[in-house]
């Protein structure tokens, strides 16, 4: 009978939004599965949930897909590219509903159409999804890596998603005197528009100086648009949306600077970029 319930909304659902959303079921997964957690919602019987759930993540941008976990009574909004991982229907497990938009893509709910954006994970080396580079008017570059840096008490000790982040180096005796500057630019030319830039920030220990975003237009002095200062612990916060006016002629710059000792890395990761305004 839950099924029959459950059919019935998916179909009311498509309906209801002119087939512009549309979610396939793939495969079971597991609750503790590392896909990012947008909002879970509680509920009764399978149909509640999946009435609860569809409408939510078509509210929300971010949103790519949700699971059902009917043994939990729960359902949950979800985002991220995180693999779905195969396994048997067992307890303990939910149904996952994923948006049909590829990797690298999201729903313009607008048209119903799937449309590409920036992002850059550092899963891979090169890759084609990023729309940064390092700068050539920096001092030196960012660092690829997975797992904890090499020094103790700063750095993060793993990726905020996934298994490779960029960070910065201090301990090679490069701010001993004076700071110096690490810079990621954009190489992509950009329609002109508003575009939302997020990201993942870890900026860990006694010596930790700045984390910049700035934009130039052509020759124009440039403009910071956000900045963190000093020690924020050990743990990763999340820039969740910074507007940016671009075009043809803009960049952006992402840039770390050294602070006085080995005791100053910061981190960035999975750095999106979405053409549209922030929510």
């Amino acid at each position: 009978m839950q099924a029959v319930l459950v059919l019935q909304v998916l179909i009311g659902f498509l309906k209801l939004t002119n087939a512009c959303v549309q979610f396939e079921l793939t495969q079971e997964v597991s609750v503790s599965d590392s896909a990012q957690v947008l909002t879970t919602y509680s509920g009764t019987h399978e149909a509640q949930l999946y009435s609860t759930c569809a409408p939510a993540c078509l509210r929300d941008i971010r949103c790519n897909g949700f699971d059902i976990c009917k043994d939990q009574q729960l359902c949950r909004t979800i985002r991220g590219w995180t693999p779905v991982i195969p396994g048997n229907v067992t307890a303990g497990e939910c149904q996952r509903f994923q948006r049909t938009c590829q990797s690298g893509e999201y729903l313009e709910r607008s048209n119903g159409t799937c449309v590409r954006y920036d992002y850059c994970d550092f899963e891979n080396d090169p890759e084609p999804s990023c729309f940064l580079s390092e700068s050539l008017a920096d001092d030196f570059n960012w660092t690829r890596q997975t797992g904890p840096t090499g020094s103790f008490d700063t750095g993060p000790t793993s990726a905020a998603r996934g298994s490779y982040y960029k960070y910065i180096e201090t301990s090679d005796g490069l701010s001993i005197f004076t700071a110096k500057k690490a810079i990621l630019e954009s190489v992509r030319t950009f329609q002109d528009r508003t575009y939302c830039l997020t990201m993942y920030y870890h900026m860990y220990g006694n010596t930790t100086n700045t984390l910049t975003v700035r934009t130039q237009k052509g020759n124009n002095a440039a403009i910071d648009r956000w900045q963190r200062v000093g020690d924020h612990g050990n743990a990763w916060y999340r820039l969740s949306g910074l507007s940016l006016a671009l075009d043809h002629e803009t960049k952006i710059f992402i840039e770390a600077t050294t602070g006085s000792s080995f005791t100053g890395d910061i981190a960035i990761d999975y750095v999106e970029l979405w053409p549209f305004a922030c929510p």
